[in-house]
């Protein structure tokens, strides 16, 4: 189940992340505004990605790409993703609950919501809420 936006970052195999792809992620994040919610570290060590990434055409040292990729997942998401992950979260509590329950026995119309996108919005709009 992918969330929506940029939430994937996908890197070749063997080939690492180049000076562009840096650019573009970077400029998703300040247009989004998530660049202002990372903390210093993680906006000096995606400036240093950045500037390795310039000077030796790619990344191809696995530590730093994964510190990196953490980082774009971050400059990436999207309030939307954010909430449908609430969302989901709260839905498999409550249907873990409803089933440990027996609630789904007599009542077997109950399971319909949890397959609604529609819902699983509401319900994480209510837990942002909360």
């Amino acid at each position: 189940m992918a969330l929506s936006g940029h939430s994937m970052v996908c890197v070749p195999r063997g080939k690492g992340l180049d000076h562009a792809a840096l650019r573009r992620y970077l400029r998703v994040g300040l247009r989004r505004g998530t660049w202002a919610g990372l903390s210093i570290v993680d906006k000096a060590l995606y400036r240093c990605g950045l500037w390795v990434a310039k000077a030796r055409g790619r990344i191809t040292n696995t530590r730093l790409s994964a510190s990196i990729i953490g980082i774009i997942m971050k400059l990436a998401a999207t309030i939307g993703g954010r909430i449908y992950a609430l969302g989901l979260a709260r839905a498999r509590a409550l249907w873990r609950n409803y089933a440990s329950a027996g609630v789904f026995e007599w009542a077997p119309e109950a399971k319909l919501p949890f397959s609604r996108t529609e819902y699983i919005m509401y319900l994480g709009v209510m837990e942002l809420q909360a």
